[in-house]
């Protein structure tokens, strides 16, 4: 019998009161067949007024910045990586779900008024955290919803908004990837906090106050974040399970001070609408585990690999790469000379030897640092360039739940999956088109729930 924290990690809802479904949920086979050809898992009939959440992490928009985004695609070459396509993706998607509140990650400040101006052309009035990064979350709203209070924390904004005499607090995030369970508990926390002193604020109880806590959580199975939200409390002998891309965390403590919060518990609308069976939100090359072992080391393969791509890219009968063929492999990676973490590396490599030659141990050292922060993604299409091939095969995707939407207080109507099942054949099968891809802009899904208006 698996343990608690296991079946946690499965999605067993741990919620006081679980939402009872009226319909069998649908687009839970995913690259299956389909009895329906709607994607929608409803939990009951629709009535007149309701309000439909949309949280999407829409990865980098590359009109300024974000330059490397095409790395992230299995064909990198091609107009379907520029901006203008994705964005013509982005528009046509968001304009067919018509989210009354929508919340986005990942946009730049440099470009984010040119990049989604169509959003404000469409009626909605948009938020865009003031604080300082590279990548930050913006909330979207329209309709009869007017904003009360903002507050912009740690890689969280939250927004109250009210329409009638019915008050949203929004809380959208895009918590700190990789090893990090501590500060993302500290931030969900604090984002949470932030909602009380605002209840109080404003002389509401909390069973008067409905909550959306979504975005992108950087996290997977039984979280501290999870169980905060969930349970209301995580106390220091809590241990997180249940994520394979956590390598190394088992075990580790979290949190050294009980955390919690006075709110209602939350419930996960894709949980709740998939009976249990949330499909995931990144549906990517399967390639981690064939270039990193569990213990952090690279893999057999992915040496072989390196030393392959470090052949190919030094002179002949020359034992390390010159000042040109370095150049040489910075430009056929990266496109242009001077930019990216392989030319930084490399520069460091040729002060500290005293010459501008790259040895073969620098090469390996490099791609073990890009490994280390998680960009599996990059490393596969530097293989690819100089090899012409990497390490990923015709198979179906890695699948992980990153994105979430959490709500109280609030009666679920429905969740929604964006793709068709055409398209998930593509990616399940044949020709294996993970994400991003020519008709999706993104290496994410987003969630969609819509909800019945009035406290439960």
């Amino acid at each position: 019998m698996q343990a608690l924290d296991g079946l946690l990690a499965y999605g067993l809802r741990t919620y006081d009161e679980p939402c009872v479904l009226k319909w069998p949920s649908l687009g839970t086979n995913r690259g299956g067949p389909q009895t329906d050809a709607s994607n929608v898992a409803h939990l009951e009939a629709p009535k007149a007024r309701g309000l439909t959440c949309m949280s999407y992490n829409v990865l980098l928009p590359n009109s300024k910045d974000g330059w490397w985004i095409y790395k992230y695609y299995r064909e990198p070459h091609g107009p379907h990586t520029t901006w203008v396509e994705r964005q013509s993706l982005l528009k046509k998607q968001i304009a067919r779900i018509q989210p009354d509140v929508l919340c986005l990650q990942e946009v730049s400040e440099l470009s984010f008024e040119e990049d989604f101006q169509f959003l404000q052309d469409s009626g909605y009035t948009v938020l865009l955290h003031e604080k300082k990064g590279r990548m930050r979350p913006a909330t979207c709203w329209k309709g009869s919803w007017q904003q009360i209070a903002a507050h912009h924390k740690d890689r969280s904004l939250i927004v109250a908004l009210r329409s009638n005499e019915l008050v949203i607090f929004v809380i959208n995030v895009h918590l700190t990837a990789g090893p990090s369970a501590d500060r993302r508990l500290r931030q969900m926390h604090e984002a949470l906090e932030t909602v009380e002193k605002e209840t109080k604020k404003m002389q509401l109880k909390s069973d008067q106050v409905a909550v959306l806590a979504c975005g992108d959580f950087n996290s997977q199975g039984c979280t501290a974040v999870r169980e905060l939200l969930v349970n209301g409390v995580v106390n220091p002998d809590f241990r997180e399970s249940g994520d394979p891309t956590e390598k190394g965390q088992e075990g580790k403590q979290i949190t050294s001070k009980i955390r919690k919060h006075g709110l209602s518990h939350f419930q996960d609308a894709a949980d709740v609408a998939f009976s249990g069976r949330p499909p995931a939100t990144i549906l990517a090359q399967n390639i981690d585990d064939k270039m990193v072992n569990s213990d952090g080391s690279l893999t057999g393969a992915m040496t072989a690999a390196l030393d392959a791509a470090f052949d190919a890219c030094r002179s002949p009968n020359a034992e390390e790469m010159t000042g040109t063929d370095t150049e040489r492999f910075l430009k056929r990676i990266n496109r242009e000379l001077g930019r990216g973490s392989e030319h930084r590396f490399v520069e460091a490599a040729f002060e500290k030897r005293g010459q501008r030659t790259l040895s073969r141990e620098d090469f390996h050292a490099l791609y073990a640092a890009e490994l280390a922060e998680g960009k599996f993604w990059g490393v596969e299409h530097d293989m690819r360039e100089i090899l012409g091939a990497g390490l990923a095969k015709p198979e179906g995707p890695c699948e992980l739940r990153f994105d979430y939407i959490y709500f109280t207080r609030l009666k679920l109507r429905s969740g929604e999956e964006l793709l068709s099942q055409e398209q998930l054949k593509k990616i399940f099968g044949p020709p294996w088109e993970t994400l991003p891809n020519s008709w999706h802009p993104s290496d994410h899904l987003p969630v969609i729930a819509s909800f019945d208006l009035g406290l439960s």
